[in-house]
C-alpha cells in the first residue's frame, strides 16, 4: 500500500479508481472533499436549510449523517428520520433502530422514529406472509414503504429536503436495470437532485451520488460508526443485487468504469431524454383519494399495498 500520497505517513487504504493511498486523516478528507464537491455540482444543499436524513442504521446513511454533520455543523439543522419496517427475523428492525438511534445522539441531532406497525398495523413481516396477495416483488414493496413515508414525514416536519445514502453503486446498478429492462422513461426519474413541489413532494438529494459502497466501507471502519451489518433477511434474491454484482465485476476489471458510465449518462443521455420528456405531456400528479398524497393514479401505491394487506379475505 506504500506512504500516503498526501503526508508521506504509512498509508491506511488504497482507492484503486483513484490509484490513490492515504493515511486515514486524509482520507477522511478526501471522503468529506467527494460530498462537498457532488453537493456543489448539483447544488444540493444551502447553508441554514432544514434536512432529514434517511437513516436506516446501515452504513451508507451512517457515513451520509456523519459527513453532513462534519461538513456543515450548526449551519444545518439535520433530523435523522428512522423506519422501524417490523422485520422480526434475525432481530433486524430492531437493531437498525438502535444503530440509527445511536447515531444520532452521538451526533446530538434530532431523531424520529417511523413505527409502521403502530402508525398503520401493517409491517414486512406481514407483506412476507400474504405475499401471494402482490404482483410485485417483496423488495418492491418495501421501497414503496420507504418513498412514501420518508416523503410524508419530511414534509410533515417542514424539512425543505429528504437527503438519502444512495451511492455511486446503486446509482448504475438502477440506470443498468432500467436499460436492460427497456424502461426508458424511467431514466429521467434518476439523478443526484430530484426536485419536488414541497407541497405533496419533497426534493431529494444524494450527496453520496459519487462515492462508493467500498468507500462508505472504510469510512465507517475508520470513523468507528455501529452499523447493521447484515443484510436484511428477505432480500435474498432481489434483482439490484445481480445487477450490482455485474457492475463489482466490470469494476474490479476496469476500475472507474462506473464513475464513467454514470458522468456520461448524465452528459450525453440525460438531457436529450428530459428534453424528450419535457416535450411531451410529462407525468400528471394527483392527490391520491385515500391519503392525499401524490399518485398518478386515483389511489397511491402505499394505500393500495395497506388495503391489500388488512383485507379479509
Amino acid at each position: 500500500m506504500g506512504k500516503c500520497k498526501k503526508c508521506s505517513q504509512p498509508a491506511t487504504v488504497y482507492l484503486v479508481r483513484h490509484k490513490l493511498s492515504l493515511c486515514a486523516e486524509h482520507f477522511i478528507d478526501f471522503m468529506e472533499g467527494s460530498a462537498k464537491k457532488t453537493i456543489k455540482k448539483y447544488k444540493m444543499i444551502y447553508p441554514y436549510e432544514k434536512i432529514a436524513v434517511a437513516l436506516s442504521g446501515g452504513k451508507d446513511s451512517a457515513t451520509l449523517m456523519h459527513l453532513l454533520d462534519s461538513i456543515y455543523g450548526e449551519t444545518l439543522e439535520l433530523i435523522g428520520l428512522h423506519i422501524d419496517l417490523g422485520i422480526g427475523a434475525q432481530d433486524y428492525s430492531k437493531n437498525s433502530l438502535e444503530r440509527a438511534q445511536t447515531l444520532c445522539k452521538k451526533l446530538n441531532r434530532e431523531f424520529m422514529v417511523i413505527d409502521l406497525n403502530k402508525e398503520y398495523q401493517i409491517s414486512m413481516d406481514i407483506v412476507k406472509e400474504k405475499e401471494n396477495r402482490f404482483s410485485r416483488p417483496y423488495c418492491a414493496v418495501c421501497g414503496t414503504f420507504k418513498r412514501y413515508l420518508l416523503n410524508r414525514y419530511s414534509l410533515n416536519l417542514g424539512c425543505e429536503k429528504l437527503a438519502t445514502g444512495h451511492l455511486l453503486d446503486d446509482e448504475v446498478s438502477v440506470l443498468l436495470m432500467n436499460i436492460i429492462n427497456g424502461n426508458i422513461d424511467q431514466l429521467v426519474r434518476v439523478g443526484p437532485n430530484l426536485q419536488g413541489n414541497n407541497s405533496t413532494l419533497i426534493t431529494r438529494i444524494k450527496p453520496l451520488y459519487e462515492i462508493s459502497e467500498l468507500e462508505t466501507t472504510m469510512y465507517t471502519q475508520i470513523m468507528g460508526l455501529g452499523f447493521q451489518e447484515g443484510e436484511c433477511p428477505y432480500s435474498l434474491g432481489a434483482s439490484t443485487s445481480a445487477y450490482k454484482t455485474l457492475i463489482y465485476g466490470i469494476e474490479e476489471k476496469f476500475p472507474g468504469a462506473t464513475m464513467k458510465f454514470l458522468q456520461r449518462f448524465h452528459k450525453m443521455l440525460l438531457p436529450p431524454l428530459k428534453a424528450y420528456y419535457q416535450g411531451t405531456e410529462g407525468v400528471k400528479l394527483n392527490q391520491c383519494s385515500e391519503c392525499g398524497g401524490p399518485t398518478t393514479e386515483e389511489t397511491c401505491a402505499f394505500c393500495n399495498i395497506k388495503y391489500l394487506l388488512t383485507r379479509n379475505e
